[in-house]
């Protein structure tokens, strides 16, 4: 009976945790609007700070991996969480850029604490009851998206009386989180476990470098660009609707939006992707990168304020709920095709891409910004991300395409074989040109 209860209020705990932890609640939606109107600080230094934090992701994942090893669960994330409230008391007290550009360092450190290792935790809650697993992150994960978009509103509202106070709101959810985890329930023995996953039995399906090299980099390279330049545009979005006079109150409410729009496309993504299949990926670049290129067009073109407004809310939605599902649809592909060390190791390089390409699309988004204006760097950078992005995503869609065809021989024969989510049409199509082959 102890045991039951430990386990369900580990469970509630885990869920307040990570609603609390999983990103930066009240911080983003302000984080422009604070820096450039309290702090006085330039939009170019905003992307600056944004390309040293990157920057910091990928320098400190390997020494900080190392050192989660010999600390136990809780205590790496009673250190994620100290370094969050560290980073919001430094960021609400400097107003000098290069002190706020160093210490950006307990911000990487905080988010790389709480994401490795809130999946360590979920681990021990669950045991070996993996079927609660999804489940659970499931109810996580929603009710930090709900949070998270009345934040952006309650956030956006108390700017108007001052700017300060949802920081001290979130500094003091900060302490309750880190409170939490002296309730947990762990044996020593699971508080111990490596962050990394157990792969002292398994071997890798395939070799990470062999036939599936190009596979590989083309996985890296739309991590790089793509996602690495999702991090700038929406930064470009918030820069935007700040230099066309949008007030704190209406930008809350459009983040709300987002988040919510965002939240219901992780609902439906399953059913999207059963639906199309191998052209799931490229629609939802596709739509991406047109909303981007709208939001350029939108810049350089004389229009009220309420024109601008609209669309790049719009903008700022489609942004959102094109970019969750991208990343839940790639690790989903990975995971189909990596397995043992080769799947950690793909985890790895492309969380590297991710960053790397977010800090180098910042720090060029800076320089532009500030020789030129916002305008400039987000066409010059839609241009590069086009040019970069496209090539890789022509080349993983065909692969997967082959891939398909590939398995479908192998569910005729009776042979196992890698293969990836196929959509009914793609089936039916794929066995057609089967067949017209064998009849040639």
């Amino acid at each position: 009976m102890d045991k039951a209860n430990d386990q369900k209020r580990n469970k509630i705990l885990y869920v307040l945790f990570k609603t609390i932890t999983y990103d930066l609640l009240f911080y983003y939606t302000l984080e422009t609007m604070f820096l450039t109107l309290v702090k006085g600080f330039s939009f170019s230094q905003v992307f600056l700070i944004t390309s040293i934090d990157l920057f910091f992701v990928i320098v400190l994942a390997l020494p900080l991996n190392f050192i989660f090893k010999r600390v136990s669960i809780l205590n790496r994330l009673r250190i994620g969480t100290l370094c969050f409230f560290a980073y919001i008391l430094i960021f609400l007290l400097t107003n000098n850029i290069y002190v706020l550009c160093a210490l950006v360092i307990f911000k990487s450190i905080g988010n790389l604490s709480i994401s490795i290792n809130t999946t360590s935790l979920l681990d021990v809650i669950i045991g070996n009851d993996k079927d609660q697993t999804s489940k659970l992150e499931g109810k996580a994960t929603a009710a930090w998206w709900v949070f998270e978009a009345v934040s952006a509103v309650v956030a956006g509202c108390f700017f108007q009386i001052d700017p300060f106070v949802s920081y001290y709101i979130y500094m003091a959810m900060l302490v309750l989180a880190f409170a939490a985890t002296f309730f947990f329930k762990i044996n020593k023995q699971d508080n111990y476990v490596s962050s990394q996953p157990n792969i002292e039995n398994k071997q890798p399906k395939i070799n990470l470098f062999g036939k599936y090299k190009k596979l590989v980099i083309a996985i890296i390279i739309l991590a790089f660009s793509f996602w690495g330049a999702a991090e700038m545009f929406e930064s470009g979005a918030k820069t935007f609707l700040q230099e066309i006079g949008t007030d704190s109150v209406i930008l809350g409410w459009i983040y709300f939006a987002a988040k919510m729009f965002t939240a219901t496309a992780n609902l439906l993504m399953h059913h999207a992707e059963k639906k199309l299949g191998l052209k799931f990926l490229p629609v939802l670049i596709g739509v991406f990168f047109t909303s981007v290129l709208l939001m350029c067009i939108t810049y350089f073109i004389d229009m009220s304020f309420m024109a601008k407004l609209i669309i790049v809310s719009i903008v700022v939605c489609i942004m959102y709920v094109a970019r969750n599902p991208y990343r839940i649809s790639m690790k989903s592909t990975m995971t189909h095709c990596f397995d043992g060390l080769a799947l950690e190791k793909m985890f790895s390089y492309y969380f590297i891409a991710e960053n790397l390409g977010g800090a180098i699309f910042a720090f060029i988004a800076s320089f532009i910004v500030d020789k030129l204006n916002l305008g400039w760097a987000l066409l010059i950078c839609f241009v590069a991300t086009i040019c970069i992005a496209v090539p890789a995503l022509v080349f993983y869609v065909k692969y997967l395409n082959q891939t398909n065809r590939d398995k479908i021989k192998a569910e005729q024969t009776e042979s196992e074989q890698i293969g990836f989510p196929i959509a009914e049409a793609d089936k039916v199509q794929l066995i057609a040109d089967e067949s017209i082959n064998n009849e040639k």
